[in-house]
């Protein structure tokens, strides 16, 4: 460990003129204006002991140290350690090589070797680098640019990590592994005054509730907002996943929790209870679990249950603890499912339209989350142009399987369908009724054969012999 022995050592900087110059061009508060940089070296002790080693060479504009370099720029919070340093004043150029560590109030920076541009106010670390800002933020990666504000030059700080860059954002007093912690990882990784996050390549955000992959995105830190671009995917960390996949993912959080995810175009969601597809998807998350999913757009959206599919002009899914509830689907809605495959053949789905629909799934015990829901009661609501329709294919008595089944076909202002044990238990249809039933005659030759191949056969009559 180091410490600071009393040996000062001057080593002036050439005065910038043209710096003080554009600090006051801009309006610079009084106080604050450039003015010539004077770098302060000391000795270093190691080990409890003052280093022998310290050599101090020059020529003309050039210095070079070795043996330990400390040194701060006189009256800023900049301060710098190295194993070696060379100083070439005419290039307002610093080098520090071997174990480098550089702090000042906005950020600690460590690396096998930092180039300082003073001129620019920029700082190239190299090797090993690892950075912490004052709100939390850590970086580390095989090499980083660091921009300084500087009255004059810039009035923000500018940071790039790169290549394949690891950073971390935490709360003030939380460290990169905090449970609010949240990973950005990327091939290129920009950040302006230490709140706004531009990644690019590979990129991969990893947070307690949320796993995001995308080829660039942007993190706004302080509004705790995300926006995925390129092939982004999003999926949840809690016990029950869901996935969410699009053009553009939009993030957002409160108090570090995701509370909403939103995806446009070729939206894609799914769940353990539901398949939503549509052009723009926007799901409400609550304790790392599904609450609320809306889907809507121009080429209509799609919602698949295990005993439905709806389409409409978009639907809401209410989903309570990421456990399906209710669908209601508005704008020239459609609900199909499959017909009783154990007594019904048949290719053609049952349907119900209305301009709304309106299914309710059963509640299910704790004991029973893992399973899903089966529908209760859908509910289909027409217009004065346009009634709500039903078709459902019903299996008929005394056949236990056939391929051409009882037909219901009805229209109305409503209609309500009820389930029991996952089967068409009533119809109830209101105001303007009209519809038909179509039973099927029973295939009479086909009884028949039925009721010979269930008869008992004679015996054989023996065979006659034959006469000599």
């Amino acid at each position: 460990m180091r410490t600071l022995a009393l040996v000062p050592m001057l080593i002036a900087c050439a005065a910038l003129p043209a710096y003080a110059q554009r600090g006051a061009q801009r309006g610079a508060p009084a106080g604050a204006a450039a003015k010539e940089c004077v770098v302060i070296s000391t000795g270093v002790i190691v080990d409890g002991k003052t280093t022998t080693s310290l050599l101090l060479n020059g020529k003309g504009d050039t210095t070079w140290v070795s043996g330990g370099f400390d040194a701060k720029c006189e009256g800023t919070d900049q301060r710098v350690i190295s194993d070696s340093a060379e100083h070439y004043t005419d290039k307002k150029l610093l080098v520090l090589i071997g174990h480098v560590h550089y702090t000042e109030d906005r950020l600690k920076l460590d690396a096998d070797r930092i180039t300082y541009f003073m001129g620019e106010e920029r700082l190239v670390a190299e090797g090993n680098v690892v950075g912490v800002t004052n709100t939390g933020t850590r970086f580390i990666g095989p090499r980083a640019e660091y921009w300084r504000p500087a009255v004059g030059i810039r009035e923000k700080s500018h940071l790039i990590a790169d290549p394949r860059s690891n950073l971390w954002i935490s709360p003030t007093d939380a460290g990169k592994d905090s449970k609010d912690s949240v990973n950005i990882q990327a091939d290129r990784i920009i950040m302006d005054n230490d709140s706004l996050i531009y990644a690019k390549g590979v990129v991969v955000i990893e947070r307690p509730d949320l796993l995001s992959t995308s080829d660039s995105a942007f993190v706004d830190k302080f509004k705790e907002f995300a926006r995925l671009t390129f092939t982004p995917r999003v999926v949840g960390r809690g016990d029950r996943h869901f996935t969410l996949d699009g053009d553009i993912i939009d993030i957002f959080s409160k108090d570090h929790e995701v509370e909403r995810v939103k995806s446009l175009g070729h939206a894609h969601a799914t769940s353990d209870d539901v398949t939503l597809q549509s052009d723009t998807i926007d799901l409400r998350v609550k304790t790392q679990k599904l609450d609320e999913a809306f889907s809507w757009g121009k080429s209509r959206a799609h919602a698949h249950s295990k005993d439905e599919d709806i389409t409409a002009d978009s639907i809401d899914v209410m989903m309570p603890g990421q456990t399906i509830r209710t669908m209601r689907a508005i704008g020239r809605a459609v609900a199909e499912s499959v017909p009783d495959s154990a007594k019904i053949i048949s290719k053609q789905p049952d349907f119900l339209q209305g301009d709304t629909i309106t299914a309710h799934f059963d509640t299910l015990t704790a004991s029973d989350t893992a399973k899903q829901p089966a529908i209760r009661e859908i509910f289909a609501r027409g217009t004065p142009t346009a009634r709500a329709k039903s078709y459902y294919q019903v299996a008929r008595s005394g056949e236990p399987k056939t391929d051409k089944p009882n037909q219901n076909y009805v229209l109305g202002d409503s209609i309500t369908v009820t389930f029991l044990k996952k089967q068409i238990h009533d119809i109830d249809v209101h105001g303007h009724v009209e519809g038909f039933y179509v039973e099927l005659a029973v295939d009479s030759s086909k009884t028949a054969a039925a009721k010979d191949s269930t008869a008992k056969k004679p015996d054989a009559k023996p065979a006659e012999k034959k006469k000599p």
